[in-house]
């Protein structure tokens, strides 16, 4: 096992993790801390729990977006293929072009 010190509102967290797993470690730290602060400018009189805890559904929350946006993906979203959506908007940026060229 591993061990590392990770900083979040510059308050120093030891952490132990798996041999190798420091560095990503650090990065998902400074993902949070950027959260935290981020809402700390939002925040004024926020203590420090809310802080965390605020980040912490702030991020739960783009996950759960990511997830769901997984499973759209997956499923096809009705037939609504990748390719099918780059048609669609190429068809609408030609109509907006020829708008702009008869104008």
């Amino acid at each position: 096992m591993a061990s590392v010190t990770v900083k979040v509102n510059g308050r120093p967290y030891p952490i132990i993790c798996g041999d190798g797993e420091e560095e990503h470690l650090k990065y998902l730290a400074e993902f949070v801390d950027k959260k935290v602060q981020d809402l700390s400018d939002m925040v004024a009189n926020a203590t420090e729990t809310q802080l965390l805890l605020m980040a912490s559904l702030l991020i739960a929350d783009d996950l759960s977006q990511a997830y769901e946006n997984i499973d759209k993906l997956k499923e096809g979203d009705g037939g609504d293929t990748p390719d099918a959506r780059v048609e669609a908007w190429a068809e609408k940026l030609e109509a907006i072009a020829l708008q702009l060229e008869t104008a």
